[in-house]
Parts: C-alpha cells; structure tokens; sequence
C-alpha cells in the first residue's frame, strides 16, 4: 500500500506543478450542467446541493466499467456485497442491517425512476456498464422535494447514450478474467424530423472465488456465475419522446443465503431481476411557460431459489417428531409488481427575481405476482398434527416463539393478499435571486399514500458567490422513506421478518456547508460538512431470544466531512481526489428488560479515499490509475458476536492501458488490483472472522468502434 500512496502523492505534484502554464480556456469541464438537484439545468457548482457528475468516459479511461464503481469513487459513498451478491450501496455511513431489501437512495435512468415498492432495490442497476452511458449526476443529501420518497441519502441520476443526441454510435466487445465475455453497441439516426435511438449489451461470466479453508462445511468456493443483459430504446420528435428500457440480470449463490456456500447441492441457487419501464413525455413552451407531461409504465420481476440448511442439518431436527424430512432447508419466491404513474411539471415565466417551477403527480402501484414456498414449512403444515402432539414437541418447536406468525398463519405468498397503494403528491421550488452573487431555493412538497396518509417534505438552501473563485453554500433538506411492502405487509415465515402494518415512514434532516474554491480555470477543491438526523428508523430486531419483525426505531444521526478536487491540464492530465471521514450512529435494538445500545455503524469504515490520475502523453495512448482506500470496518456490539468480525483496512490499485489506432476504433486493457491485495468485506451474519474474500488480481481487454 506504501507503494500506492507515494506514486499518487508525485503524481499529484506532477499534476499541480503543470497549473501555472495552463491558464487555456476550461469552460466546458467547470460549468458542467446538471438539473438532478432542481429540475432545472444550472452551472453545477451554482446548485443548492451536494452534487458530483461523472463524466462517464472519463472514468472508462481510468478504468472504471460500471455504475456501482463509479458511484463507489465519491466521497461518503461505499459498495459492499450481501452474502447473496446484491450490491449494498451506503451513503454517508446510514445502513441498515439488511438494507440491500431498501436502499434509501433513488435511481433514475435518463430521468426515470427506478420505482420498487416490494423491497425498495433497484442496486440490479449498479451492474450497467459505464460505456453505454454519458454520464451520472449524484446528489447526496435529501431529494424528496423534487423526487419523493426514498431520495433519502441521495439521488443518482444516469443519463445514457440514448439520453445525448449527439453521442456517437458504436460497438464494442471484449473479455477477461473468470471467463468473463461482453459485448454491447449503441446506434442513433435520423428519419425525417424523427432521432431515433437505441443500445443494447449482454455480460455474462463463471466467477468463482475459493475461501479460507473452514469458511463453510459444504464447500469452500462461492458460485458467482452471472448473466446480464439490458435493450434500450427512444424516438424523439420536437417535444415528443418515447422511452423504453427492459434489463434483465441472473446470478448464482455467491456466499448462500447465511454464508453456507452449497448446502443442498441438488438444488437450484440463484436470483433474477427483470425491469421494464417505458414512458411517454411532451414539452411545451408558450407564453413564458413551460409544461412537461410524463405517463409511464413500470414492471419489475423478482424470482429467488436459494438453500439455507443441509439435509443433515434439517432431518435431524424434524427426526425427533418422527417426521422423515430430507430435503434439507431450501426456498424459492417469486413477486412482480407494476407502477403506472403521470406527472405534469409546469415551469412559470420569472416573477421579479423568482424562477418557480410546480409539479404534481399521481402514481397507482399494485402486486400481480407472489409465490413463497419453504420445504420446513411445506414439512410442518403437511404434519401440523402429528408434530404439536408429539411427546417430543417441546424439544422441536421450529422457531414457533421467535418467528411465531408462521405458526398462527401458515400462508404460501411473501405478503398480504391483493396489495395496492395510490401516491398523489405535489411540489413547488422556487429558484431567488437575491443580489447578482445570492441565490436562495425554496422548496415544498406533499405525498400522500393511500395507506399510511400525508407526508411533507422541505428545503431551504442559500448560494454565496464570494467572488470568481469562491463559492459558499448553506443548505438543509428533509426526506423521507415509505416503508415497501415487505416492511410493512410481510407475512412471517420461517427464517423471514414478519411486517408491521402500522409502521412509519422513516424521516432525516440534513444540514449542510458547502465551500468550492477554483483557483484556476483548471482546478476546483470542494469541503462539505455535514450533519444528518433520522427518526422513526425502519430497522430490524436483531436479539435472537424476540420476536423479529420490521418496527421504527429511535433517532439516529450522522456526521462527517467530504473532500473533492480535480485538475484538468490541456496536456493531457487528469486528476481526481476524494476523501470522507464519517461518523454514523447505529442503535442496537433492546432485549426485553434491558437498554438499547449505542454505538458507531457496524460493518461500515469510518474513512474513505480515492484518487483516479489520467496521463496522455500523446492522443493514441493513455493510462488511467485509479486507487480506492476503505478504513478498518467497525465491529458490532451485539451481546451475542463473539469473535471479530471486522473487515481489515483495504487498498486497491488499478491500471488501464487504452491506445487508438484510429479517431473510432481503440483498444483498452485493465488490471484490476493491481498489486493482488488479500481484499475482505464484513462478514454479514458474523460467522467468520476474516470476512468474506474478495476476488484478487483480475484482466479485461476491451475493443470499442465507433462511427
């Protein structure tokens, strides 16, 4: 790791030594546009928020090639894995235990949001390789005034190819480490008045990653094996714009269920995803006025088999009631849901010093599909009878004090039956100009759920332009995260956390101060501190001796400070810089009779850092370093974790080649982790010590043609 440090610390000097000769014109890179934060397209640094936009191909030429490693270069942000391989984004060290089911940030793909109400997860979209799109918009920090519930932590906004008219087409394929194959293309033409655009890629690979020895009775290398695949498509005319996308993703076990890599080898391990949404907009302006309408169509498909126990393991346990039980402990599920939303979003000509934009919609959400079957449970409901009357009951009472709503509802589906919700909601932010360097935004919005009633969400923001260099801003949001459906409308079953119908939506305040200082045209440092409250927590019991279920908890609160710079040199340097120190509390729910407990967030680290440097010595070849530091994890408190359980401090180095031949045709190859670190994540349900490992020293090739 000492190695890493100090080639990043020269280049940085090298970097900055450069600045004095390149005062040459970098109005491009610094007055970026984004319209994430307001709805409205604002120089980037001028926003009433906490934004960052990747510039996607930027970032291919430092060797990031998805979404999730992007988003994962940001300061306050880092990616893990859930035992079964979904990926866990956290914001600002705020996570739940098992907040892979609800990620509290919000996804939209070109400006559509990835709405799931079942679980609240879109991190299906973390995969979408970096080369299909033009670039990413993130704001962190509270969203819910312009985008609603779950824009709690932050809000990603990526803007594909099919997005940009004026991107290029072409194709590309490629391969790599763990048999690991893609290929993908975007096209766009014109027919008449008619831009026509459309993309597609297919990924797919055998990942398998061998553990310590003892990771786990029934094997000791994961099943990671994936397909991936996404067809996209849009026509545009004038005003008018059509959009449709549907991506599908499979993958195997990984780590299992609880971190038992292949415990029923006969039976299927594997999660699918399919999402499909398409949507009809029209913009109008006239009189001064500008009027946007949406409709859109939402589908999303989840299907699940996965195997917790052994047969062993399993038939033991039913033996002592004399129930023969042999095939171990395996279930499947299966849910489909569909949204339908309109929305209308007026902008009204400027009112003195006032840009007011006014929006309102109505979303209509409703569950057309759910299955859930459980072998255990299959064996009890089969043999209810025979089992509560055994002399042996006692001794075998599967789970019936700690997960007893199975027992009093032995039910097939995951949730209640005929599950709907209607979302109406309005806004209005206003955009004020104070003095020629003061602009203030004011924000409000009303949701109201057919199941839980109203909810408003707020924001206040002032931006002080000191001068050319400096820019200050004060900023303070609130959101909110409806409880999805399986928080509040799960069925209990076996090993699953029953529901609560009167749960709350969770809510947080977040007060900001943000100071950017440009120096020069090619240079821009930004300091954000920050300091966020959440209340009404929609988290889990986690003492084995109650009954678990989702609930609301008490207030929590998070702190910390981020860093960013970046330097562009028109010789052809490229440096980015982040750094966050976080300090999240997590409160350990209470055993009955005894206190809550706490403490800093279990299996998060407290400091982040990351550096991307790009060198083109001439315009056919670049080399792209990028470098990722996660601190030592934190390690819980639970009364009932005995060993360690932490992740140790990690360092990765990356190194990407990319040489031209031609202006449209170029070949790129990439190491990951260059120096072949021994890489750990938390071990989720803390059963091993040393975590859970990740892949080492990993190659791709890749061959892009454009035209």
């Amino acid at each position: 790791m000492n190695k890493t440090i100090l080639l990043l610390t020269s280049l940085s000097f090298f970097s900055l030594s450069l600045v004095a000769g390149e005062e040459q014109s970098f109005e491009a890179l610094l007055n970026e546009m984004s319209d994430v934060a307001t709805k409205k397209s604002i120089n980037v640094d001028y926003l009433p928020s906490v934004i960052s936009v990747i510039n996607a191909q930027t970032y291919i030429d430092g060797g990031i090639e998805t979404i999730g490693e992007a988003i994962n270069m940001l300061p306050g942000i880092q990616t893990q894995l859930s035992p079964m391989g979904y990926n866990i984004t956290t914001v600002r060290g705020l996570k739940n235990p098992n907040a892979y089911l609800s990620d509290k940030l919000k996804i939209l793909i070109d400006g559509v949001a990835i709405n799931n109400e079942i679980q609240g997860s879109s991190s299906f979209y973390m995969d979408f390789p970096l080369t299909l799109v033009e670039k990413i918009e993130v704001l962190r920090g509270p969203g819910s005034t312009v985008y609603g519930a779950g824009a709690f932590y932050a809000t990603i906004n990526v803007i594909t190819k099919l997005g940009e008219q004026d991107s290029q087409s072409q194709i590309y394929l490629g391969g790599g480490s763990y048999q690991t194959a893609y290929t993908g293309g975007n096209f766009q033409t014109q027919v008449a008045n008619w831009n026509i655009s459309t993309d597609a890629y297919y990924t797919r690979n055998d990942k398998r990653i061998r553990q310590d020895d003892g990771f786990s009775e029934s094997g000791d290398t994961t099943n990671e094996a994936m397909q991936d695949m996404s067809i996209g498509f849009k026509v545009q005319n004038g005003g008018f714009e059509f959009l449709a996308r549907y991506k599908e993703s499979s993958y195997a076990n990984f780590y299992g269920f609880e971190e038992i890599l292949d415990p029923i080898s006969n039976q299927d391990k594997e999660h699918t995803n399919a999402y499909f949404f398409t949507q009809f907009s029209y913009e109008k302006a006239f009189s001064g006025f500008n009027l946007e309408t949406k409709v859109n169509y939402s589908n999303r498909r989840w299907a699940v088999d996965a195997n917790i126990y052994d047969v062993n393991a399993t038939a033991n346990r039913f033996e002592v009631v004399d129930v023969d039980l042999q095939k171990g402990f395996y279930y499947s599920e299966g849910s489909e849901e569909e949204n339908i939303e309109f929305e209308a979003i007026l902008s009204l000509p400027k009112i003195y010093e006032n840009d007011i934009l006014i929006g309102s919609g109505i979303r209509h959400v409703k569950v057309i599909k759910d299955d859930f079957y459980s072998s255990i449970e299959e064996s009890i409901t089969a043999n209810r009878d025979a089992i509560e009357t055994h002399n042996n009951f006692d001794d075998f009472r599967y789970n019936r004090e700690q997960e007893s709503a199975f027992w009093n509802n032995m039910t097939t589906t995951l949730l209640k039956d005929n599950l709907e919700r209607n979302i109406v909601y309005a806004y209005v932010n206003d955009l004020i100009s104070l003095h020629k360097n003061v602009d203030m935004v004011l924000g409000l919005r009303v949701d109201n759920y057919s199941d839980f009633g109203t909810q408003l969400s707020k924001r206040a923001a002032l931006v002080y332009r000191a001068n050319d260099e400096i820019i200050f801003k004060l900023l303070y949001g609130s959101a909110f995260r409806a409880p999805t459906f399986i928080e509040a409308y799960q069925n209990g079953h076996i090993n699953f956390r029953a529901g609560d119908e009167n749960i709350q939506p969770e809510e947080v305040d977040t007060y900001e101060f943000v100071t950017i200082y440009k120096p020069t045209l090619s240079q821009k440092v930004s300091l954000n501190f920050y300091y966020s409250q959440l209340s009404n927590v929609i988290d889990l019991e986690e003492y084995p001796n109650t009954d678990p279920g989702y609930r609301n908890f008490k207030d929590r609160d998070s702190k910390g400070v981020e860093f960013e710079y970046n330097f562009r040199s028109c010789l052809a340097h490229n440096l980015y810089l982040s750094a966050s120190y976080i300090d999240a509390i997590y409160t350990i729910p209470p055993e009955e009779g005894e206190e809550s407990i706490d403490q800093s967030m279990p299996d998060i680290s407290k400091f982040l850092a990351s550096a991307m440097y790009i060198y083109s010595p001439f315009t056919a070849l670049s080399f792209g370093s990028t470098w990722r530091y996660n601190s030592k994890t934190t390690q819980t408190e639970l009364n009932w974790v005995h060993t360690d359980t932490t992740a140790k401090a990690n360092a990765i180095f990356d190194e990407t080649i990319t040489y031209r031949f031609t202006a449209s045709s170029t070949l790129r190859f990439s190491i990951k982790n260059l120096f072949n670190e021994d890489i750990r994540e938390p071990s989720y349900y803390y059963k091993n010590a040393n975590g859970i490992k990740r892949e080492g020293r990993s190659y791709s090739l890749r061959y892009t043609q454009t035209f």
